[in-house]
């Protein structure tokens, strides 16, 4: 039994110029959509980790840090998930990030193996109604902490 073992974690909600989302479609579940993410390897900081899984993931640097969390959130995987990635779940810090690029920049083949194949931008309350169930908690609550930001930021300084 696994007890209490949760892989560290970074999370990023990137907003375009319209204060939309991005959402990934998983490469390997269709209609799976999720925030990009990634494992912080041991010895990373974490705003390091966000740039490293970003340029992983998305094949871009194009990004700026507007805010974190100051807390991590978490969650937990169903059984089948525990088994395959020996965690109970995964503890996350959130990012709110803006995406300074051009969508042409983003791409899914900067890994051997792209955990991506698609994106979509939507409306900052959409996210959870997109993500797989056991995430939804999490991302109403990072959702809801950047909400504030978000009203108030002024992009024009981030790019």
């Amino acid at each position: 039994m696994i007890k209490d073992k949760f892989r560290e974690n970074v999370a990023a909600i990137i907003i375009n110029k319209d204060k939309k989302v991005l959402m990934c479609e998983h490469a390997w579940i269709d209609d799976a959509w999720q925030f990009p993410q990634g494992g912080v390897d041991k010895g990373e900081k974490e705003d390091d980790a966000i740039v490293r899984e970003l340029f992983e993931e998305l094949g871009t640097k194009s990004f700026k840090i507007i805010s974190k969390m100051d807390k991590q959130l978490k969650y937990i995987f169903p059984f089948y998930l525990k088994e395959k990635y020996q965690f109970n779940g995964q503890k996350q810090k959130y990012y709110l990030l803006y995406f300074t690029g051009d969508e042409s920049e983003i791409k899914f083949d900067n890994q051997e193996k792209p955990e991506f194949k698609a994106f979509k931008w939507v409306d900052y309350d959409e996210p959870p109604k997109y993500v797989i169930y056991f995430k939804k908690l999490a991302y109403l609550a990072a959702l809801k902490y950047f909400k504030k930001t978000l009203d108030e930021v002024d992009l024009s300084k981030f790019k």
